[in-house]
């Protein structure tokens, strides 16, 4: 199943792609709102621990994308 623009859980995985590339441009508020956003509508289907980000953006841009990748995959 591709993602769907008008699917809540699609959505949610996108803003997990959205974080992903602003924390790798260390822009932390906006890419952790978008991670936040992303938790509310996943709940627990997402793995990624919002509260642990802080520091080293990169490495946080790299886990964000890796949890989109997992989630994209397990809409397949």
């Amino acid at each position: 199943m591709a993602l769907d623009k008008y699917d809540k859980t699609s959505d949610a995985i996108t803003d997990l792609y959205r974080a992903s590339y602003y924390l790798a441009k260390e822009s932390k508020d906006i890419g952790i709102s978008f991670l936040t956003k992303a938790k509310e509508k996943l709940g627990v289907m997402m793995i990624l621990d919002v509260s642990k980000v802080t520091g080293n953006y990169s490495y946080w841009a790299e886990k964000a994308l890796d949890e989109y990748k997992r989630l994209k995959m397990s809409l397949s």
